[in-house]
């Protein structure tokens, strides 16, 4: 299961909802997201960038919503703040209703189907050491794609993660007393095509994901930081570095929809 924690959070490097499977509690934290998105060009020199400030907490104790506050540095207009609020409106409402709400992306949903039996079937992992990481004794393994296996996802198998994970291996963290994952690196050994490069060619894919321990036996990811190199449909080159920060974790009774103020989670620059 700590590799399926791991590809959780790594998924959400750029997610703006996260769904948590239903068999799983919501995290009982409300905190600040700064998520930073580059465009580089080829020589990964930066042509574009975007931040965004979020505020996050539980919505009716299920799922997890991401509140604007800023971007790029500007607060939001009146008008930007009463779409905001409709919009949390909307997603409380379609819980309440039993429907998944429409900002809830596609990409977390996915990750939430990787069971830790999937996850065991493609990787191979090995412990190599253990090493203090943050004042806490954490072990170490290795880990690296199985061959000849294939990944099922919603009960399909999909073709396409077989050949991702092919080219991946990384180094995994895992707490000693609470045995969950403290920090997570993976990297792109070797680049990964499919249809021989005409549809995706992935030349780099680096992320680094550290977790933070709220309380015994409840860890989040605080830090992820990661680049993409790659190319779709032949012509389309896409390079992007991006980096997820969440901080100011307040722990919060699920009951609790969301906070009454945003200023009471310290979101004010």
């Amino acid at each position: 299961m700590t590799l399926a924690l791991l590809a959780a959070a790594a998924t959400g490097l750029t997610a703006a909802a996260t769904t948590l499977p239903p068999s799983l509690p919501v995290l009982p934290y409300s905190f600040r997201q700064t998520t930073t998105v580059e465009t580089l060009d080829t020589a990964h020199k930066s042509t574009e960038r975007d931040t965004k400030v979020q505020e996050v907490f539980p919505v009716e104790g299920k799922m997890l919503f991401h509140r604007l506050i800023s971007r790029n540095g500007k607060p939001l207009s009146p008008k930007e703040q009463e779409e905001e609020t409709k919009r949390l409106e909307s997603f409380r409402q379609a819980i309440r209703e039993g429907r998944k709400p429409k900002d809830a992306e596609q990409v977390t949903d996915l990750t939430a189907r990787f069971s830790g039996e999937e996850l065991e079937r493609a990787f191979i992992s090995e412990e190599v050491g253990r090493e203090v990481l943050r004042g806490r004794r954490c072990i170490l393994y290795k880990f690296r794609g199985r061959p000849g296996r294939s990944i099922k996802i919603g009960g399909q198998y999909q073709k396409f993660f077989d050949v991702v994970v092919d080219g991946v291996d990384g180094r995994l963290w895992v707490d000693e007393e609470d045995r969950k994952p403290a920090r997570g690196e993976v990297r792109l050994k070797k680049p990964v095509s499919v249809a021989f490069g005409l549809l995706v060619y992935i030349k780099q894919f680096d992320l680094d994901v550290d977790f933070e321990r709220l309380e015994p036996g409840i860890w989040w990811p605080c830090k992820a930081g990661g680049i993409a190199d790659a190319r779709f449909l032949i012509f389309q080159p896409c390079i992007k570095r991006g980096q997820v920060l969440n901080e100011n974790f307040k722990r919060m009774p699920l009951q609790e929809s969301s906070p009454a103020k945003s200023g009471s989670l310290g979101l004010s620059r």
